[in-house]
């Protein structure tokens, strides 16, 4: 049963369609445009190849030359306008893709940017020298022996955790060493 009150509460709403049908349209009206544009400037040279006398030739450029051109720039603009609102959706996408996943590795206990002063070491574990992280010169992070950001690079100097502690530096993201070492 149809109550006045309702009516139209499960219709979309009408600015949606016509928005899609647009998206939908321009770019063939765009093509439409340009190849009707190109016919334009065709039959308009076509005219004044064939009158010798400039004063005859002024129609032919002004309706074919000019009408032309005019109708490649619009369907030209209505093909551009559809390709930037397409590559924008995409960066939208992506850039809410990209600040999910920064949002997700900033959860986590042993996410980058947090430094060496929010752990918590173990007495055992920093007392018996046989925990070292290295670091790189000029480096922000620490690392455990064997990183892939180590490999190749001889310059990096060994750290203890409270060395570590003191410069602020931040663990690795690539080889965990604060996790690696507290087990979590």
């Amino acid at each position: 049963m149809n109550r006045p009150d309702v009516v139209g509460a499960d219709e979309p709403d009408a600015s949606v369609f016509w928005r899609w049908v647009w998206d939908s349209v321009r770019p063939v009206l765009g093509y439409v445009l340009v190849a009707i544009g190109l016919l334009a400037i065709l039959l308009g040279w076509y005219g004044v190849s064939g009158e010798s006398i400039v004063a005859k030739q002024l129609p032919y450029l002004a309706s074919g030359g000019l009408v032309g051109i005019a109708l490649v720039a619009l369907g030209a603009r209505f093909m551009l306008m559809q390709d930037l609102r397409r590559d924008s959706r995409r960066l939208d996408r992506l850039e809410t893709m990209v600040n999910e996943l920064h949002a997700a590795l900033l959860a986590r206990p042993d996410a980058p940017g947090r430094s060496l002063r929010e752990y918590e070491f173990t007495e055992e574990s920093s007392s018996n020298g046989q925990t070292s992280y290295y670091v790189l010169p000029g480096g922000q992070s620490f690392h455990l022996e064997g990183c892939p950001m180590l490999e190749g690079k001889d310059r990096a100097s060994k750290v203890r955790p409270q060395t570590a502690a003191k410069r602020g530096l931040s663990p690795c993201p690539l080889c965990e060493p604060v996790s690696v070492q507290t087990g979590a």
